[in-house]
This record gives C-alpha cells, sequence and structure tokens, in this order.
C-alpha cells in the first residue's frame, strides 16, 4: 500500500502505516452484531442477518397452510431464524442471500453436476425464479427409484420454506415462490 503513495511522491499517512504494521494473523475483523462472523473455506466474509423467532401463532399458521397446499411435505422443524441458505451453509444459524450462493458453494469446493441424475445423498440442489436466478436451496436426502408411469420425484429434497418450516419433500414439490429446481452441485471427493 505504502508503495501507491511512494510512486506519487506522497508520504504515507501515519494511520496506513500503523495499518501496513499490523501481522495479517493479528487482525481482528469488526463484527456487525446483526449477523454472524461467517467466512467460505476461501476465507470469504458471508453476508448475513441474525433475525428473531416470530410469534407461535405465526409459525403454527404457516405449517397448517404447508400442510393444506402441500400434504405430501413432511415438517421437520418449524422456525423463522434462519432461511434455506442458512440452513445449508451456516449450520441453522442465519439468513444468508441466495444471489451468493453459488460463490459460497465455489469457495466450499462444491462442483456442480450435470443433473439431478448424478445427484445424490447429501448433495445440493438450487432452485431458480422466473428470471433464471438462484432463489432456494435444499438437501438431497433420498434418491428415489423411479417407476414407469409413477408421480414420484427423483430426488427427495430437505429445504427451508422462508421464514417457515424445513420440510422433506419432493424436489420440485415447493411453493412457487421458491422456484423450480436447476442447479445440483456436490462436494463428493472420490480417490
Amino acid at each position: 500500500m505504502g508503495e501507491k503513495y511512494a510512486e506519487a511522491g506522497q508520504s504515507v499517512p501515519p494511520v496506513l502505516q500503523t495499518v501496513e504494521a499490523i501481522p495479517e494473523d493479528k487482525v481482528v475483523l469488526l463484527q456487525r452484531s446483526d449477523s454472524l462472523l461467517l467466512q467460505t473455506r476461501a476465507k470469504w466474509q458471508i453476508p448475513n442477518e441474525l433475525r428473531p423467532e416470530r410469534h407461535p401463532a405465526a409459525l403454527k399458521a404457516a405449517v397448517e397452510l404447508a400442510r393444506g397446499i402441500f400434504p405430501d411435505a413432511i415438517l421437520r422443524s418449524i422456525t423463522a431464524t434462519y432461511n434455506c441458505v442458512g440452513m445449508v451453509v451456516a449450520s441453522r444459524r442465519t439468513w444468508v442471500d441466495p444471489a451468493d450462493l453459488v460463490r459460497i458453494l465455489r469457495d466450499d469446493g462444491y462442483r456442480k453436476l450435470n443433473g439431478p441424475e448424478e445427484g445424490d445423498i447429501g448433495d445440493v440442489v438450487i432452485y431458480h425464479d422466473e428470471n433464471g436466478m438462484p432463489c432456494h436451496v435444499g438437501l438431497v436426502v433420498r434418491k428415489n427409484i423411479l417407476l414407469a408411469g409413477g408421480q414420484e420425484d427423483l430426488l427427495t429434497v430437505l429445504s427451508k420454506w422462508g421464514a417457515d418450516g424445513e420440510y422433506i419433500h419432493g424436489a420440485s414439490r415447493v411453493p412457487i415462490y421458491l422456484g423450480a429446481p436447476a442447479e445440483y452441485w456436490t462436494d463428493r471427493r472420490t480417490l
């Protein structure tokens, strides 16, 4: 940083001299009180937001609504303190913007698969909105055997539906606002 000032014939401001003198392993990141210190394996700071729990009556109403529209979906847990991306990449601790999902997966060593047929338990399904942008994500919990004429999805997924519950469901059976399955990612390693 000081080289830039020297090239311009200027002296380095004292504040910058102090910053340059601090060893990298001693730098402390300032943390916002409404987010967690959360990084990818590549050390990128993941923007996130801590949100309060919703009123129990609102959570109960959300469960009843989902049960009425998606009777085959199995409720795993109900909370508003994290979203689908937070479930997948932040251990159910915070909200993370779906727009950051692909960068997080890449930084964490995931690779994109060619389609659902390559997906397996533990892999990630990214859902896109009508503009082709990531808007939702889930984890594969089962790979199904498809029978001719059957209505079942190839993959069964666990995902968090907005500020509502975590549901186990067929990959394509989500509320319309969560988009449609579009990308499949894995962190599986082989020899």
